[in-house]
């Protein structure tokens, strides 16, 4: 289940929005898509990344393979 405006930490510091500075995030699963694998129609096979959304502006960052940590 994804996390819903929750603040966020990385190998225990806090994430902040890169564009406004808000320290509030909504989490979600993107995928990573690669023009080699949507060729052959294998994009369910490309890595995903956790994309974690600003609650105040929704500008998108995304961590491969983090250990994000939430906390309300």
């Amino acid at each position: 289940m994804a996390a819903k405006n929750v603040r966020a930490y990385v190998n225990d510091r806090q994430v902040r929005c890169a564009f406004c500075g808000h320290e509030r995030f909504n989490e979600r699963s993107i995928k990573l898509n690669t023009a080699g694998m949507s060729f052959f129609d294998l994009d369910w096979a490309n890595k995903s990344a956790t994309g974690l959304i600003c609650a105040d502006c929704g500008y998108v960052q995304m961590f491969l393979e983090p250990r994000i940590q939430y906390a309300e």
